[in-house]
């Protein structure tokens, strides 16, 4: 059974939550490790978009994101 597409909008919101979590915590640790700012966020930003990416790859590949349609009868 496919989750209702608010269902699947709610799991895309968790993703981006999460991903921006992730970005968050990486950037400060590479601050805190003597990165300087410019360089802590390029390395946020890339933490966001592997994150990310993983995020939405395991739901599509459960079937939990994509096609919003009618069962096949």
């Amino acid at each position: 059974m496919r989750p209702t597409f608010p269902a699947q909008v709610l799991l895309a919101l968790l993703s981006f939550v999460s991903s921006l979590l992730v970005a968050v915590v990486a950037a400060v640790l590479s601050h805190e490790t003597g990165a300087p700012v410019a360089g802590a966020l390029l390395y946020g930003g890339g933490a966001f978009i592997c994150w990310m990416t993983l995020c939405v790859t395991v739901l599509t590949s459960l079937g939990l994101l994509g096609h919003h349609g009618h069962p096949r009868e």
